[in-house]
């Protein structure tokens, strides 16, 4: 499972991205090399969309959530808008379950 991260200028969600990988490799039962990942700022998007499998977030694109919503669905990719709780506490674990679960729904 590919997951894109996506925020204002790919700076936060580098931080969220790598307590993810943490969460990944710290896992007994997920493998480091199943789940690539990438941050991204916004204006990155239509040129990485396409690779992912699922698209986060963050929240301070709250604004632009709709936009990205409505271009991710046009390809079939689900999408999740992280909470300011979750990622201002950098919550790598309660992302990836909602990153998973939101890729399974997909399937």
């Amino acid at each position: 499972m590919k997951t894109l991260l996506v925020c204002a200028g790919g700076f936060s969600t580098t931080m969220m991205m790598e307590a993810m990988k943490k969460v990944v490799k710290d896992s007994a039962k997920l493998e480091v090399e199943d789940y690539p990942m990438e941050a991204i700022g916004v204006d990155k998007l239509d040129r990485y969309i396409n690779d992912y499998d699922v698209i986060l977030v963050g929240p301070q694109l709250s604004h632009k959530y709709d936009y990205i919503k409505g271009e991710a669905e046009k390809i079939s990719k689900p999408t999740v808008l992280l909470t300011s709780d979750i990622y201002g506490s950098m919550d790598g674990a309660t992302v990836m379950k909602q990153a998973i679960l939101a890729y399974r729904k997909s399937q």
